[in-house]
């Protein structure tokens, strides 16, 4: 797909951040947009930009059967689903309980799922339509802190894998996102407010920067994108030489101290 004009592109979690930069990125290509998000103050500033916006919770099954209705009644269609929603949490292993480990999978990997199942079989019957899942670095490497943030994004990734096997010849194309740090309100709601102060060096990706890859992702049809050469070194350097990278991170946070 090169061209969005028209498209029918449902976004989750499209309130802020990637998905309210996505919203944008695809409204400016010509799509109708139809964004979900649980915070009805965004949601109403959201609404002057795209198409529709509704609220959905996607831990909530009826809201995302609502929000499958409202998409064939209004549309009769959906093209692209952005699985973007996701909360974070950053807390060390053992302070993390079941509990919220839980409450982090309902969201990030459950709830992708529930509006999977909702919307991608129309996509099979039809015989074309893309399923973009923004996933995360911290879903290719763990991370100090985030062992419950991380678990959720390898399990997506994972889930997405699979799932692109499932839908191969059907023209359901699976599309993946990992992008790094991005500067959004992300870290501040999972309990990270100070990451900016500990990493005066780093600079985060914008959010409008995500939101391009993902739209040129469908564009190119690439299954899989780690976004920026320092993520994607990190990468290639956990699933090659992970020994190496442990004592250089370690050698690094003694540095820290």
């Amino acid at each position: 797909m090169s061209d969005f004009k028209d498209k029918v592109v449902v976004i989750t979690g499209a309130t802020s951040g990637i998905g309210r930069a996505t919203a944008r990125a695809f409204a400016a290509a010509g799509a109708r947009v139809l964004g979900t998000g649980r915070h009805q103050g965004r949601l109403a500033e959201l609404a002057r930009e795209v198409d529709l916006a509704l609220t959905v919770d996607v831990t909530d099954a009826k809201d995302v059967e609502l929000l499958r209705t409202v998409a064939l009644d209004r549309y009769g269609r959906v093209d692209v689903l952005v699985n973007n929603a996701g909360i974070g949490l950053f807390e060390r292993w053992d302070a993390t309980s079941p509990e919220q480990l839980s409450a982090l999978l309902e969201v990030n990997l459950v709830g992708a799922q529930r509006v999977a199942q909702a919307l991608v079989p129309g996509m099979v019957e039809r015989g074309e339509g893309h399923l973009v899942q923004v996933a995360s670095i911290a879903g290719k490497r763990g991370f100090e802190r985030q062992s419950a943030y991380c678990a959720t994004k390898h399990a997506l990734i994972g889930w997405s894998e699979a799932l692109r096997q499932e839908l191969n010849d059907t023209g359901v194309k699976v599309h993946v996102i990992c992008p790094p740090a991005v500067d959004t309100p992300f870290f501040a709601n999972a309990g990270w407010p100070e990451i900016a102060a500990e990493h005066r060096r780093w600079r985060p990706m914008s959010a409008e920067s995500v939101a391009e890859a993902i739209l040129d992702a469908i564009r190119e049809d690439r299954r899989q994108v780690v976004l920026t050469p320092r993520a994607r070194a990190l990468h290639m350097a956990s699933a090659h030489m992970p020994e190496a990278l442990d004592k250089a991170r370690a050698k690094w946070a003694w540095k820290k101290r």
